[in-house]
């Protein structure tokens, strides 16, 4: 399955369906897969090179006005929620956009300076200098 970093995923969304073929496109944050690019139709048989200005996105709600699929894969696959984005061509669902984790996590989880924090609270527990939930819990009168 081909896949490509999110980082790297500069080009429209439009441009990565015409090349998209029979098979899925994997997002991926440092290796973590993130979200799929999948094609709903036979997109090798649809003029999509010829006619690109027909490949609309029908956003995240079919009761959404649809757009085009200019922005970047990149845009599309960051402000993905829990409902998958359509693309259209010629009124036809022809791909879906679907995300498979949730990518602020998987962002927050391959962060140096969180890291640094996460890594510093442990070596801190491990040192005994940390208060209980339960402790802060009286000092501040609440149970």
């Amino acid at each position: 399955m081909k896949s490509v970093e999110l980082a790297q995923a500069t080009e429209s969304l439009g441009k990565y369906i015409q090349v998209l073929g029979k098979e899925p496109l994997l997002v991926t944050i440092k290796g973590t897969s993130v979200a799929v690019l999948t094609p709903i139709a036979d997109l090798e048989n649809l003029p999509l090179a010829t006619n690109p200005d027909s490949l609309i996105l029908i956003k995240k709600s079919l009761q959404q006005q649809p757009s085009d699929c200019a922005a970047s894969l990149a845009d599309y696959v960051r402000s993905l929620g829990r409902e998958p984005m359509i693309a259209a061509f010629e009124s036809k669902p022809v791909a879906v956009l679907v995300a498979i984790a949730d990518i602020e996590r998987v962002s927050l989880s391959s962060n140096p300076r969180f890291l640094e924090i996460i890594d510093r609270s442990k070596q801190q527990q491990k040192a005994g200098k940390v208060v209980s939930s339960e402790d802060v819990r009286k000092k501040l009168g609440l149970g």
